[in-house]
């Protein structure tokens, strides 16, 4: 490893890491796994969020009436929203993996 990396605190089995928002932190030697935590830290992250909002929007349809547990879960969007997720899914492919798919390009 390099970088700034802190060393392990007593009380945490992993290091403080850098500030939150500084790119230019490197963790290993390899740029590729550098853009790989990265990528992974950043997907986890948005998950993490998306799934708390989800819950909470479910629990309150739900809890006010607005929608059955049974109607929510057998919900079936029609083609234009399908398409419309499947584009927001590719760009979000694209954005998290196409740095990578770039590097690994031109280190052919």
């Amino acid at each position: 490893m390099s970088g700034n990396i802190s060393e392990t605190d007593a009380d945490s089995e992993f290091p403080s890491g850098p500030r939150p928002g500084n790119r230019e932190t490197t963790f290993f030697d390899d740029p590729v796994k550098d853009h790989l935590l990265r990528a992974l830290v950043t997907v986890t992250m948005e998950l993490s969020v998306t799934r708390d909002r989800l819950a909470s929007l479910e629990t309150l349809l739900v809890d006010e009436g607005s929608i059955s547990i049974d109607i929510l879960n057998s919900h079936m969007p029609d083609l234009a929203t399908a398409q419309a997720r499947e584009a927001e899914r590719s760009k979000l492919i694209q954005d998290v993996l196409g740095p990578l798919v770039k590097r690994l390009a031109q280190a052919d």
